[in-house]
């Protein structure tokens, strides 16, 4: 899971067809760019920002308060809330921030519209406040309470990350049958002396299990032939499949820019196959991952490693 963060989204990098092309290294043309009827665009603002009118904010402001005071977060002097239409994730939720006597915001607190927590963040640190971690197994317990606190139940196993000066990471990953779901679960770092810094979870919407997977090897087969289409024979030998593995993805615009910018909301179970690159290739790209779908071999997209 990606490190917490509240800030607010920008355009990612373009697709693997681009640096392809730029390098010189993509056998075929690249497709035109993504229409102008998709919901997001890049280029275009991530997020859209409202203020909620008073009827909703009250509420709000109640869920952070009652949120505040599970966390251990300081007493805020008063609130301000909008709402965030965060348009590449197709997620929209409250945001309030805290703020204290002299107007500093002290922490942040998000909230989807079905009113549950889904990420807060203690800004600054007092000393002292916690009792200091000593291990794995403190800091998953330590963190497992203040999850608990906050109404929010992880599953799986937990894994505890020491990151020295900075405190310690606990995250609970998503899995659905044992299969992953990138991207999804809960994580809480606290600082070094076991008190607060953040929590957040994610949660996303998955497509009906195939009643019949795909083979593995059809999925390998299939991105063969795409490296066979996109890359020129003299460079072909630098270019293999490293391994495949089943996950929860979502479509991207990876390698057809005809599709909308923003990943899909809803995952689907694919075949992600690895492809790694050696040689004058690597100086472009590491490699990339291609996602297969596992009901019908369709190509859902994928991601770059640079």
């Amino acid at each position: 899971m990606s490190p917490i963060s509240l800030v607010r989204p920008v355009r990612r990098p373009r697709t693997v067809l681009f640096f392809l092309a730029a390098a010189g290294l993509l056998a075929t043309g690249v497709a035109g760019s993504a229409v102008a009827t998709d919901p997001y665009v890049g280029g275009q603002a991530a997020t859209r920002v409202s203020q909620l009118v008073p009827n909703a904010a009250g509420p709000a402001f109640e869920r952070a308060a009652q949120a505040g005071r599970s966390l251990g977060l300081p007493t805020a002097a008063r609130r301000t809330v909008e709402r965030v239409d965060d348009l590449r994730a197709a997620v929209t939720f409250d945001e309030v921030t805290d703020l204290d006597a002299k107007g500093r915001p002290s922490a942040v607190l998000r909230f989807g519209t079905d009113g549950r927590l889904v990420a807060a963040v203690r800004l600054g640190w007092e000393p002292g406040r916690g009792r200091p971690l000593a291990s794995d197994i403190d800091a998953t317990t330590a963190a497992l309470g203040f999850a608990r606190a906050a109404g929010i139940e992880p599953a799986d196993a937990a894994v505890a990350r020491d990151d020295g000066a900075s405190g310690w990471s606990v995250a609970w990953d998503r899995f659905i049958d044992g299969v992953p779901v990138p991207g999804d679960g809960v994580r809480v770092q606290l600082w070094r002396d076991g008190s607060f810094h953040s929590l957040s979870r994610a949660e996303h919407e998955l497509s009906a299990r195939p009643a019949t997977l795909l083979e593995a090897s059809v999925a390998q087969a299939t991105v063969t032939r795409l490296l066979d289409t996109w890359i020129p024979a003299e460079r072909r030998a630098d270019v293999r499949i490293d391994g495949v593995t089943l996950a929860w993805m979502a479509s991207n615009d990876t390698f057809e820019p005809d599709r909308p910018d923003a990943p899909s909301a809803v995952r689907h179970l694919a075949w992600v196959v690895q492809v790694r690159s050696e040689g004058p290739f690597a100086e472009v790209l590491r490699g990339v991952d291609v996602s297969i779908d596992a009901a019908d071999g369709s190509v859902l997209g994928g991601d770059v490693l640079r």
